[in-house]
């Protein structure tokens, strides 16, 4: 018998139906009174005329800290993961200025909206974002199983289906050690098991690979603990990786209610 593998999908927020978008908001993401999103002035013009925020592959992501992708076993899930990162303090820091945005600093802004955690479908869309080529990409939903069963392949009409959203999840970055185990421990692995003897009949063990991809994109090391960093990630179903650089989350009015815009000193 061919070896199997399982990929362990991220954990089901609670009341959420299985067959649709598992939207998983932390208690702590909700406990903040503003978001802050570091951008230029180009951007920003962007973001107002398509109604979009862009979330970032993880693979693919200018990050200052790549070990929260390097995780042994499963690197190469960070392909189907895509960010949106806010700075959950009040104050401005002097360092998103420096680092953050594109590098002229007299062309730099920051976004401070009311946090919109506790309110999230009523600021962002979820039937469906786009990527490359206006095209559509589908959440989870009764929807998107009607899309594929209408579909010859992995286009059809305004969709890409080579990949689809089935979590998206809000939470507060967590800071660790350098040396933590969390980055060098594998998150893949083998297991045994034996259908034959519970099914009492003579059958070889079935080997299943296991993958944890869920550890990507939630951890940093504590040197970047000052950025009181929250953030937004889609992730893709198992093992989709279609090859997307980005993923434009579909913006309602709502999310631009009592935004504030700082421009840079």
């Amino acid at each position: 018998m061919d070896d199997a593998s399982i990929i362990f999908g991220e954990p089901i927020a609670k009341d959420v139906d299985p067959n649709k978008l598992n939207i998983n908001i932390s208690e702590a993401a909700k406990s903040h009174s503003s978001m802050t999103y570091t951008t230029d002035i180009g951007t920003l013009k962007l973001i107002f005329e398509n109604m979009t925020l862009r979330s970032s592959s993880l693979a693919n992501a200018n990050l200052n800290d790549p070990m929260e992708k390097e995780r042994v076993g499963v690197k190469d899930f960070a392909k189907g993961r895509f960010i949106t990162c806010f700075c959950q303090s009040d104050h401005e820091l002097v360092p998103f200025w420096m680092y953050y945005g594109k590098k002229v600093r007299k062309n730099k802004i920051m976004m401070r909206f009311n946090n919109f955690a506790s309110n999230f479908e009523n600021c962002v869309y979820t039937d469906y974002a786009l990527v490359a080529d206006n095209k559509k990409c589908a959440f989870m939903s009764e929807q998107l199983g009607n899309i594929i069963n209408n579909s010859c392949g992995s286009d059809i009409g305004d969709y890409d289906l080579r990949g689809f959203i089935d979590a998206l999840l809000m939470f507060d970055v967590e800071y660790v050690s350098c040396k933590d185990d969390i980055f060098t421990s594998s998150y893949d692995g083998n297991t045994n098991v034996e259908f034959g003897r519970i099914m009492n009949q003579n059958m070889p063990a079935l080997s299943i690979k296991g993958f944890d991809p869920t550890v990507l994109g939630k951890q940093k090391s504590n040197p970047w603990e000052y950025e009181q960093e929250t953030r937004i990630l889609c992730a893709l179903s198992g093992d989709q990786k279609p090859g997307w650089e980005y993923i434009d989350l579909r913006l309602k009015p709502e999310l631009f209610r009592g935004l504030t815009i700082i421009l840079s000193p």
